[in-house]
Formats: structure tokens, sequence, C-alpha cells
């Protein structure tokens, strides 16, 4: 029997995350989850928060910005715990993991906002380059 699981955390842009821990909690939709080894395989979304993980006796923490977990067990029986989210910070004092996130959470909000704008553009030139050639059919 494992003593340890393995537990990954990514982001689009790095992985924040991957070690050898003794224990995780981390909030479900449904409340605090604690993720021993030898855990039972499950897959479910993570909204804004927290995991606790420890390593040997250092509690430590990771802040995410939505994603997803999956516990998944290998073919030694072990597992290993993939978390896949938009933004994470990673850290031993938990107001400072909080901090940095709230700035890439700002950061992700702001360029989802410009990236929306231009879609908006995009779409508005499109539908009008549309009518201008239905105009010119017509004329024909």
């Amino acid at each position: 029997m494992t003593k340890t699981l393995q537990l990954e955390v990514m982001t689009p842009d790095k992985k924040v995350l991957d070690a050898e821990v003794k224990s995780m909690q981390v909030l479900l939709p449904d409340g605090w989850w604690g993720i021993l080894p030898n855990h039972a395989p499950f897959i479910s979304q993570i909204n804004s928060g927290f995991i606790r993980y420890k390593i040997d006796k250092d509690e430590r923490f990771i802040a995410l910005y939505q994603g997803t977990i999956e516990v998944q067990r290998r073919k030694d029986q072990s597992n290993r715990v993939l978390v896949l989210t938009s933004a994470a910070e990673e850290g031993d004092d938990l107001e400072v993991v909080q901090s940095g996130l709230e700035k890439q959470s700002a950061q992700l909000e702001k360029q989802a906002k410009k990236a929306d704008l231009e879609f908006t553009q995009l779409r508005l030139s499109l539908e009008k380059a549309i009518r201008e050639a239905a105009v010119e059919k017509r004329k024909r």
C-alpha cells in the first residue's frame, strides 16, 4: 500500500506543482473532500478556492481559479491527482497565495473582456460585409 499520492496542478501557462504528498483537502461544489493515498478514482469541478496539502510535516496551499480535479488510479495502485485550472498560486502562506491568485484572476478577467470586445468588433465587421455583399448581388 502506497503512503503518498502524486499531486499535479497545471494552468495553460505552466505546471504549478508536481509533488508526492501525504494528504490533501480540496473544496468542491458539495463541500470539503479529503484525499489520501489509495483514494477511489473520481472527477469533479472545482470552484474558486484552495487546496491544502502536506509534504512530510509541512502544510502548503494552492489557491485556484476554477477548474477540474481528477483522482486517477495507476496500474501500480498508487494515486495521481490531476488539477487543471485557469490560474493558480502555490505557497506556504494562505493569505499570500490568495493575494497572488486575485491578481491573476483580475488579469484573466481583463483579457476576457478584451477578447469579448475584439470578437464583437469582428462579428459586426462580418455582418456589415455580408450586408454589403447582399446589396451588391441585388444590384447585378
